[in-house]
């Protein structure tokens, strides 16, 4: 009886499929070629060497940031490509592509690749349940393959361990952070309704420019990961696992200056990069950069009228002007956010909160109370960086929360 890695019968790992494969197919996503983002496709020839396997059908780009197999296609997701250096992109397709010595390369693939998909209803839960419990002697296997053919990949000894627990660790950053980006109000089009010229009123939009947001937004700032789990890390890959666990701290998502280079994206290719990652839609695509005022005004009312409120409870009163409401902000942000929180003011502090805390929670204020004298953000996704009314001036309102916190009262009036 042939046997899957894993010992898995072929005919019951079929069946757990649910029949055969569908004829593949390339998704209606931007091509990675020899004509087309050839860095990138450079460096999936590096790991397809690495992996020792065939080379799919096709490779794309993808909207999310996951590297995954549609409809035997390769698929890697472009916030990927601009967060992950060259060689640690190498590593992260060599760990994807690599599997186990097999027969059926294709049913092993397919089979781990359908343990990610989220069930859909209770009768697709149950055989997914059955799927996880017959495979999970495949998957041990596959991920000790994997590991290991990512560290080659990543040059081989103690240091290249290290190395590719790196870049498994920082994709998984890249991942939560743009997860957490895309699920925003204002970049998933669920913010509160607006209404202005053309655009729609209910608030409801497809972002066409989603990723050059986010590459904006990450050249700009960079991103703290998001809900990153190292112990889920590191039982996912065991030949990491005590690289994964080490205690530092976990990555800034950036633009990576050593990425491979990606081609300029029309129109076309941006709006099939959203739709991977917005709810489907019927709505209008617009550009999040044309966004008016009051598509972000009333989530920062809120978050400014919060903070205010606040302050009345530490205080038991309302302050009195804007000094003793910033200084209120500024001196004392823990009891603050606890008050936010409906919780009691602190005993005692074990240490001082850092100075930029409340300089964070007055900039909320100090941009509400601009945005109201007519300022806008100099891009929607871009909060406390100011265009004032006549747009001849930028004010960052970040930089002077880390450079000079006091400066944010002058600008509360």
């Amino acid at each position: 009886m042939a046997r899957l890695p894993g010992g898995l019968p072929v005919w019951r790992g079929r069946r757990l499929l649910g029949g055969p494969a569908a004829a593949p197919s390339p998704p209606a996503l931007p091509a990675v070629d020899a004509n087309h983002h050839a860095a990138l496709h450079a460096v999936v020839l590096d790991a397809l060497k690495f992996a020792d396997v065939a080379a799919p059908h096709s490779v794309h780009l993808g909207g999310a940031a996951a590297v995954r197999f549609d409809g035997g296609a390769l698929v890697i997701g472009l916030p990927l490509a601009w967060g992950l250096s060259a060689d640690q992109m190498r590593v992260l397709l060599t760990h994807e592509l690599a599997l186990p010595a097999s027969r059926h390369p294709d049913l092993v693939r397919n089979l781990l690749d359908a343990r990610r998909r989220a069930p859909a209803s209770e009768k697709a839960a149950i055989r997914h349940a059955r799927l996880l419990a017959a495979t999970e002697p495949l998957l041990a296997e596959a991920e000790q393959v994997r590991d290991a053919a990512a560290i080659t990949a990543a040059g081989g000894g103690l240091s290249a361990v290290e190395d590719a627990a790196r870049a498994l660790l920082k994709a998984a950053a890249i991942a939560a952070a743009f997860s957490a980006f895309a699920a925003s109000p204002l970049a998933s089009g669920t913010m509160s309704a607006f209404s202005t010229g053309s655009l729609p009123t209910t608030g409801a939009i497809r972002a066409e420019d989603l990723h050059a947001g986010w590459r904006l937004r990450l050249s700009r700032w960079g991103a703290p990961s998001a809900d990153l789990d190292r112990g889920d890390l590191a039982a996912r890959h065991p030949g990491l696992a005590e690289e994964l666990r080490a205690p530092t701290d976990d990555p800034l998502v950036t633009l990576d200056p050593d990425a491979a280079h990606i081609d300029e994206l029309d129109v076309p290719a941006l709006r099939s990069l959203a739709a991977q990652v917005l709810a489907a839609s019927d709505e209008p695509w617009v550009r999040l950069a044309d966004l008016p005022v009051e598509s972000y005004l009333p989530d920062v009312e809120r978050r400014a009228r919060q903070y205010v409120e606040a302050v009345n409870e530490v205080l038991g009163r309302a302050p009195d002007g804007r000094d003793e409401l910033a200084g209120t902000l500024l001196r004392r942000p823990v009891d603050v956010e606890r008050a936010r929180h409906g919780l009691p003011p602190a005993e005692a502090e074990a240490e001082a909160p850092p100075p930029w805390m409340g300089a964070a929670l007055l900039a909320v204020v100090v941009e509400y109370a601009l945005l109201r004298k007519g300022w806008r953000r100099e891009h929607p996704l871009l909060p406390r960086r100011l265009l004032s009314p006549d747009s001849a001036s930028v004010l960052d309102l970040n930089e002077l929360v880390r450079s000079d916190p006091g400066a944010l009262r002058t600008h509360l009036g």
